[in-house]
């Protein structure tokens, strides 16, 4: 998988609940204009913001007339977020070093665990790490790919263990190649289990099924807003298309299930659910370029 699709994909883990784009600009210029100070503000809503932001105001100012009021705080805005952003860059090129430094591999993985715990992990993280990794496999470095795939490794899996289990659920869907094991796993979270294994072996049936992991609405719910958030980036669109497609394939494989397991009715929702949800992400990807395959680079 070339980094920058896996840039893409990394918004499906580390961003499970986007706040509302208008939303967000209105209250934080408001914040702006009432405490007098444009970095006071963001430092106000910092921790609400998620990595689509960025990208989300760059295309509101260029949308924007050069006469409204509003763009000169807009220009602010972004001027104090991009100072910000190279903050975090800073700060996860910092936190990998600690980790490549750290001397043996379970001292590393402990303190990955810390940093995913406290929260400190973000897209910046992923973006220096993958940048880290695709510098090691273009000078032939098999020690230092090997040690950044398993610190990328074990970063997705402490961010699938916080995440709501629908979107742990896509973000494992979407690491798995084989479509048998990915039909199993949405078999095992999104159907209500009739049956319990016991520990010596074999399975006992229990009267009253137990609730599914994850409701179709819920991984319908999560599917969506993956989407949303891969559209959003700044990436190549071929990577974002390449992104949504395989998200695509995912949401055909529980449909599958889905229509196995439920009514018409439950059935009929997701599906209604995702349609819009797809022709919206495809509208904002500019058409695969004739004469062959996208480029991921």
């Amino acid at each position: 998988m070339r980094p920058v699709l896996l840039r893409a994909r990394q918004l499906i883990a580390t961003q499970p609940d986007a706040p509302d784009f208008d939303d967000t600009l209105r209250g934080i210029l408001a914040s702006a204009k009432t405490g007098g100070s444009m970095a006071a503000a963001v430092d106000s809503w910092l921790e609400g913001l998620d990595d689509t932001f960025i990208p989300e105001l760059g295309a509101r100012i260029a949308d924007t007339e050069p006469s409204s009021a509003e763009l000169p705080r807009m220009n602010d805005l972004m001027t104090e977020l991009q100072g910000r952003s190279q903050q975090r860059f800073e700060r996860a090129r910092d936190q990998l070093q600690t980790l490549l430094t750290a001397g043996e591999i379970n001292r590393m993985d402990s303190q990955l665990a810390g940093l995913v715990r406290r929260g400190e992990i973000d897209a910046g993280f992923f973006y220096v790490l993958l940048r880290n990794l695709e510098d090691a496999q273009r000078d032939n470095d098999e020690g230092g790919v090997r040690l950044l795939t398993h610190i990328h490794t074990r970063t997705q899996e402490l961010l699938e263990g916080k995440a709501e289990p629908a979107l742990a659920l896509l973000h494992k869907l979407t690491r798995l190649d084989q479509a048998s094991i990915r039909l199993n796993l949405l078999r095992h979270n999104l159907v209500p289990q009739t049956s319990a294994p016991l520990p010596g072996g074999g399975v006992l049936p229990l009267a009253t099924p137990a609730p599914a992991t994850v409701s179709p609405m819920a991984l319908a719910a999560a599917i969506e807003g993956a989407l949303d958030k891969i559209c959003a980036l700044t990436v190549d669109p071929a990577a974002k298309l390449a992104t949504v497609e395989e998200i695509k394939t995912v949401a055909k494989e529980a449909r599958a299930v889905v229509e196995e397991a439920y009514d018409a009715q439950v059935l009929d929702a997701f599906s209604d659910s995702l349609q819009p949800a797809f022709m919206r992400a495809m509208s904002r990807i500019p058409p695969r370029p004739l004469g062959g395959e996208p480029k991921l680079v």
